[in-house]
């Protein structure tokens, strides 16, 4: 008996699964001996590092802070020259986080820079601008350091230079071991990563592959964006998520009437400089909602409103080009825009001295 049409048909559809099945699994395969490998990898690198000193130490309170005279660290584990124990001239004490942190020097980072255009001011009195930016601080850590550390300064003003990113209670953690950081990278705290309902996000803070992927590549972003469809990147970002809600805003507006609280009882006032996220500059975004896209930004300035807390809000200074391919921090022109609106925001609101 001959072999029919149908059965030819049966035939060729059963190979041709057979071949997608072993394309599949073979595709499958080679993604775990990727991840293997990366893991492998990551393992050998960890080992390396522990052998290292950490840049950071364990802190009970902060969960990290600096280590003191690392790199060019000072005593007090701040990226800036040494503070004397006795201030000479005004001085300015700058909260924040990696964005204030970040520079090609000491007097490259926007505090540094802050401190050159405040004393090209022949009007203003000499100014000393101490940068107590740590990486990857959020604002109740900043609050912690003010109160735990930044007090000992004697500050005659305090900035906080919010980012919106810096909403979580903690954003990073490091591996501790017997009351020690082990290794020289923090990873995102657990509660950031459970502020996104974003199977996609969870994946990729397992897997090495797509860690590794996301650094080298713009893919995972890309891969975010598909996500977000008529959403907003933001909304499913661990990180910045948290900006457009509200209760993150009240806990913050609570740690700033503590830290204005904190200069009424030593002789300090605050201000806040909002730092934006280069994702709000989108146009199609704010053509689709602009209220809701700069809502972090509305309420920061209610928060100060509420508060007789000066702020200066950078998102009509600065531009998306200001900003370097991550969309936080500050290219080397947009620390120094910066460093000249804070300079100029401060002498306006009297917030400096006069000579």
């Amino acid at each position: 008996m001959g072999i029919g049409i149908g059965d030819f048909d049966l035939a060729k559809r059963k190979e041709l699964l057979i071949n997608l099945a072993l394309a599949v699994g073979g595709l499958v395969f080679l993604l775990v001996v990727l991840e293997i490998g990366f893991r492998l990898v990551e393992g050998l690198e960890a080992r390396a590092q522990s052998q290292g000193e950490p840049w950071a130490v364990y802190d009970p309170d902060l969960k990290y802070r600096p280590r003191p005279n690392h790199d060019d660290f000072n005593a007090d584990g701040l990226r800036d020259d040494p503070i004397a124990p006795v201030k000479t001239k005004f001085r300015l004490l700058m909260l924040g986080d990696s964005v204030a942190f970040y520079g090609d020097s000491i007097s490259d980072t926007f505090p540094g820079r802050l401190e050159t255009a405040l004393n090209q001011d022949e009007a203003l009195t000499p100014t000393e601008v101490i940068n107590a930016g740590v990486r990857g601080y959020t604002n109740l850590q900043e609050l912690i350091f003010l109160k735990k550390y930044g007090l000992q300064f004697q500050p005659d003003l305090v900035g906080v230079a919010l980012v919106l990113n810096d909403m979580h209670p903690y954003l990073h953690e490091f591996k501790v071991e017997n009351g020690k950081i082990v290794g020289q990278e923090y990873v995102f705290a657990q509660e950031a990563v459970q502020s996104v309902d974003s199977p996609l996000y969870r994946l990729a803070r397992k897997s090495r592959l797509l860690v590794w992927l996301r650094r080298q590549l713009s893919i995972f972003d890309d891969m975010i964006n598909v996500y977000a469809q008529e959403g907003y990147t933001f909304d499913y970002r661990p990180d910045f998520n948290t900006a457009w809600k509200e209760k993150p805003w009240q806990d913050v507006e609570r740690q700033m009437a503590e830290m204005v609280q904190l200069g009424q009882e030593n002789g300090f006032r605050v201000f806040v400089v909002i730092f934006p996220f280069g994702e709000q500059y989108r146009e199609d975004y704010l053509a689709r909602d602009r209220d809701y896209v700069l809502f972090p930004q509305t309420r920061m300035q209610a928060i100060c409103q509420s508060l007789d807390m000066p702020c200066l809000d950078l998102y009509p200074i600065l531009t998306r080009d200001d900003l370097i391919a991550d969309d936080i921090h500050l290219t080397q022109a947009g620390r120094e825009k910066t460093a000249q609106a804070i300079a100029g925001f401060l002498k306006e609101n009297n917030l400096i001295p006069s000579r």
